[in-house]
């Protein structure tokens, strides 16, 4: 089955790859070519020829760190710092159930689609494979599973391990054979979890071949708590215990020092970088040109709908330039070519799943989203770029594929029914809230 996306200004996410007249070729899930129409090979008869009317075609976005299953609380606490802000959330998060948790994934998946994301990251505290049930039903592509902690460390709720490597042993038999699912094993934070248990994580994590995920530098007191008990930055301290390598990835990294950016740059973990959650929580800036210049792998993340309110990585992109700028003073610290490969084929390096996904190339998976945008003057690959990372948003998402498989078209979600299952989780929280 081929089908050929033509009539398109694409841009694969690689270095100089926008095509004004471009195409992309697709077989089953793979794309087979993308590039110019006119230098494509001659290809036999296609089984489906999609003009798409000169619409702009990127890579799905990759949202490196998000709480999908917390969507159902959006703006319960809106002021306060991150230890203030987490104080004032418990009454609200403690009791949620694993329905809970379902309910919110779906609000979560369904509007990341809508926004453009093809895959993301997910951290939850029990239901560790709930999140990715939920996207593989809606065609989304996920990294998914829960963050213990330790009770003594956490006394809020029940305590989640082993619950959360039963739980994710579990999903892992379920999803055997669907791309579109991985899964990890993590930590909550240095300063919820016990050095035997992050241990016995990353030690279990090893075992089942999985990443390992953790929250990490996020606030300044956290900092000052991990190095009053240990002596040490958390991220010196957690690169003690052995929990850092390529397979790590690590949210926040906003409190992170000279030694601490060589640390990461030694051990090869990938960062998500949460601008906007990092800005409402008062938390910093994570050094993310420091942080790159050193080959540290830095993804856009949105967190949760707590910290963040939305799940927009468009806003993720120009945040993450402007703070920067706004902070430094520096008006070409980054630029919009550092915030679209971070949202991209970076942040698909630190899921380690650039071999896949994150840029439109033969080989690769057809993750890709289309944008209706135009531009007075016409469009270039100047103005395109310009406008993916100062200018759009999710009212410009027109289309998304996973895998070779649409699944938004023109405002609908195509795999479920969107409006039966937003009016029952508003029922149900109308006689449960």
């Amino acid at each position: 089955m081929l089908t050929l996306l033509h009539n398109i200004f694409l841009c694969t996410g690689l270095p100089g790859g926008f095509h004004k007249d471009g195409a992309v070729l697709i077989r089953g899930s793979k794309i087979v070519w993308a590039g110019p129409l006119a230098e494509m090979p001659p290809q036999p008869e296609f089984t489906a020829r999609k003009d798409l009317g000169g619409r702009v075609v990127i890579p799905g976005l990759v949202n490196t760190h998000a709480h999908g299953g917390l969507s159902t609380h959006r703006g319960c606490c809106d002021e306060g710092d991150l230890f203030e802000w987490a104080a004032a959330l418990a009454p609200h998060t403690s009791p949620l159930t694993v329905e809970d948790n379902r309910r919110g994934c779906y609000l979560a998946v369904m509007d990341m689609v809508r926004n453009g994301i093809t895959t993301a990251c997910d951290c939850t505290r029990y239901g560790a494979g709930v999140f990715a049930l939920v996207a593989s039903e809606i065609g989304m592509r996920s990294l998914s599973g829960a963050l213990a902690n330790s009770p003594e460390l956490r006394r809020n709720g029940r305590p989640n391990w082993p619950l959360a490597l039963e739980e994710t042993t579990e999903a892992i038999e379920m999803h055997k054979g669907n791309g579109l699912c991985r899964f990890y094993l993590g930590g909550h934070s240095p300063y919820s979890c016990t050095p035997a248990l992050l241990k016995e994580i990353k030690r279990e994590a090893d075992r089942l071949d999985l990443p390992f995920v953790i929250h990490v530098a996020e606030n300044r007191r956290e900092n000052e708590m991990v190095m009053e008990q240990y002596g040490q930055s958390p991220t010196a301290w957690l690169d003690g215990l052995g929990v850092l390598d390529s397979r790590a990835v690590l949210a926040h990294c906003v409190w992170v020092d000279e030694n601490d950016m060589d640390i990461l740059a030694s051990t090869g973990a990938g960062v998500a970088h949460n601008p906007a959650s990092n800005a409402k929580l008062a938390s910093g800036v994570a050094p993310v040109p420091e942080l790159r210049k050193r080959g540290v792998p830095v993804g856009l993340g949105t967190d949760s709908t707590l910290s963040n309110n939305c799940l927009d990585l468009f806003q993720e992109m120009k945040l993450s330039v402007l703070l920067q700028r706004a902070t430094s003073l520096d008006g070409k610290i980054m630029g919009a070519q550092d915030a679209f490969t971070m949202a991209t084929l970076e942040g698909a390096r630190v899921l380690n799943w650039d071999a896949e996904i994150g840029s439109l190339e033969a080989g690769k998976q057809a993750d890709l989203v289309i944008l209706d945008l135009s531009h007075p003057l016409g469009l270039t690959a100047e103005r395109v770029l310009s406008d993916i990372v100062y200018h759009a948003g999710p009212q410009h998402v027109r289309g998304v594929m996973v895998a070779g498989s649409m699944i938004f078209e023109d405002g609908r979600l195509l795999n479920v029914d969107e409006p039966a299952i937003r009016h029952s989780i508003h029922e149900y929280y109308r006689h449960h809230g």
